[in-house]
């Protein structure tokens, strides 16, 4: 299915029309919907918001399959090859695939615990405690819409899509830089934003690394469903609860520093061993 995409590579400017579209054309989109959805059927109401999600993606997708439509109805017409890169296609080095899901399910955890201190000082927004108690409430759903649909959907927008564009026509660290920075903004508020932005630095240097896209969907399911499972089996825990407040006294500063040598030693090894950087660089009429 992500096959057709392999042609499509958004520039930045691009990139940002797609991330603009889904802020604003797909949460448009998404609300008529739930507000059609919950005038047809009231027993829906608060439960049709989770189940709107994956509409938010319908107008930038609009916008890429059309781009893939003229593209390829252009290079019938000149004769052009068109340049294509899969999505998907991972290459794991000498650590290979099983060693990466095992090194990686532990990073996940150590990378959250070094960058925590850089937004625990910021407050919770409202409409985001709202959300946590829609959780609560309808917990099928929520782990659908935050531990299913987010994970794919956001790492095939944001990784498969978007970065795999932008390491065609930039240096690689500026397009990991910019992937994470849209990645941040589509969370639209800076709770959110600032951890999102560091996670997709490292999920963007990971798929940078192993071209997997699988791999970064991992990452960004073990991130959302341990956040769920906090929410859902604690939920007497303030919103705003970190590893500061699960790790008790001086086991979190132990916990830390065994985190930030765990994360330092994982990244170098996946750095070295992994056989080569895929080179997503392509020359004109290659």
């Amino acid at each position: 299915m992500l096959k057709k995409y392999s042609t499509y590579l958004p520039d930045l400017t691009q990139s940002w029309i797609l991330v603009a579209l889904l802020a604003l054309a797909g949460s448009l989109f998404g609300a008529l919907v739930n507000i059609i959805l919950v005038l047809i059927f009231p027993g829906l109401s608060g439960k049709s918001e989770l189940m709107m999600y994956p509409l938010i993606f319908i107008p930038p997708l609009i916008v890429i399959n059309k781009s893939v439509r003229e593209r390829v109805a252009e290079s019938k017409i000149t004769g052009e090859q068109l340049r294509s890169i899969p999505i998907d296609n991972p290459q794991f080095g000498k650590i290979g695939a099983v060693a990466t899901v095992l090194l990686t399910i532990p990073l996940v955890f150590s990378f959250n615990i070094i960058t925590e201190p850089l937004s625990m000082w910021m407050g919770v927004p409202e409409f985001f405690k709202q959300f946590l108690e829609q959780i609560q409430t309808n917990r099928l759903l929520s782990f659908i819409a935050v531990a299913i649909f987010a994970p794919v959907l956001e790492e095939i927008f944001c990784r498969g899509i978007i970065l795999r564009g932008l390491l065609t026509k930039m240096d690689p660290f500026k397009a990991i830089f910019w992937s994470a920075l849209i990645f941040g903004v589509m969370h639209m508020n800076p709770w959110q934003a600032l951890p999102a932005f560091l996670l997709g630095l490292l999920m963007g240097w990971i798929y940078y690394k192993t071209h997997s896209l699988w791999i970064v969907i991992l990452i960004h399911f073990i991130n959302n469903g341990f956040s769920y499972l906090v929410t859902v089996l604690f939920p007497e825990l303030p919103p705003e609860t970190g590893f500061y407040d699960l790790i008790p006294g001086m086991w979190y500063y132990i916990a830390f520093a065994m985190a930030f040598v765990y994360t330092g030693t994982t990244i170098y090894l996946m750095n070295r061993n992994y056989d080569t950087s895929i080179s997503f660089k392509i020359q004109p009429h290659s």
